[in-house]
């Protein structure tokens, strides 16, 4: 079995088990107890309690159209894996056989939060994602890039909450807004551990291709650097950049495809300021 073989059976077992630790979080814990934790899966759990349509089935109705417009941009392959991840979370929501587990709702948030992170987190590890708010304010950023994608994510997320204080009781959206954050932190955890940003060093001999792939798929600045190997006395130029939570994986898949013999550092970045995170005066990026 080559190493791509390899890399790829062990996204696809990130993604799976990522997916039943979603699925179980949100079955057994969130949504038998109304807590609606934000993005998409949240305003479907709104329109099953307003209208009786099914939370994973809401869910998949928001997500195609944005999958459809953004596919190119994905790429295919990592687009249809997103797809195919945000499609198997909907079923599973909708038909896994399973019920809550409590009634008590500090541990439905909490531990139904913590399901929640690890799988999201998992499936972001196995270069996938569900879709959801993160990928709406990626594309509204586009087309008005005065609109922050952190801004836009809490935006949108908040609106859940909020609305969940109409939909079920002020008392629920306290408990969701709880479960937001400590989803967020373990997704956060899963990933990078306590850090949202990395910077990154890549020392490579085709640094150039490299370069231009990180500009072109992930549209993130790359700087380079000056720099000479004091064995071999070779000059050579050193990569440096920073991707957030969500792009590690992918910087990674796009350093090994150009050059799998390629130098990276991983450096955590506990505060970044600049284009795309947070600007100096402190906003979200």
């Amino acid at each position: 079995m080559n190493a791509q073989t390899k890399e790829s059976l062990k996204n696809a077992a990130y993604i799976i088990i990522g997916l039943f630790s979603c699925s179980l979080g949100y079955c057994m814990f969130l949504v038998p107890n109304e807590i609606a934790p934000g993005g998409f899966t949240g305003i479907g759990q709104l329109c099953n309690a307003l209208f009786g349509i099914n939370v994973g089935t809401m869910a998949l109705i928001l997500n195609v159209p944005l999958f459809a417009v953004s596919m190119r941009s994905m790429g295919i392959k990592f687009g249809v894996k997103s797809l195919a991840a945000s499609i198997g979370l909907s079923l599973l929501i909708d038909y896994l056989p399973i019920g809550a587990v409590t009634d008590d709702l500090l541990l439905a948030t909490v531990f139904g939060a913590l399901l929640g992170g690890i799988g999201f987190g998992l499936i972001l590890r196995g270069n996938a994602t569900t879709g959801g708010t993160d990928m709406l304010a990626s594309l509204i950023h586009t087309r008005v890039p005065t609109l922050r994608v952190g801004v836009l994510i809490t935006m949108v997320d908040g609106l859940v909450v909020v609305a969940s204080a109409f939909v079920f009781s002020p008392k629920m959206a306290m408990y969701a807004l709880i479960s937001v954050f400590i989803m967020n932190y373990t997704l956060d955890y899963v990933l990078d551990g306590m850090n949202r940003s990395t910077a990154y060093l890549i020392v490579s001999q085709k640094s150039d291709e490299i370069a231009a792939q990180v500009l072109g798929q992930l549209e993130r600045g790359v700087t380079g650097l000056y720099g000479r190997g004091r064995y071999s006395g070779q000059e050579t130029e050193v990569l440096l950049c920073v991707v957030s939570r969500f792009e590690v994986i992918r910087l990674r898949r796009i350093v090994s495809s150009c050059d799998p013999q390629a130098f990276m550092i991983a450096i955590n970045a506990h505060e970044v300021l600049g284009e795309g995170f947070k600007d100096i005066s402190g906003k979200q990026g």
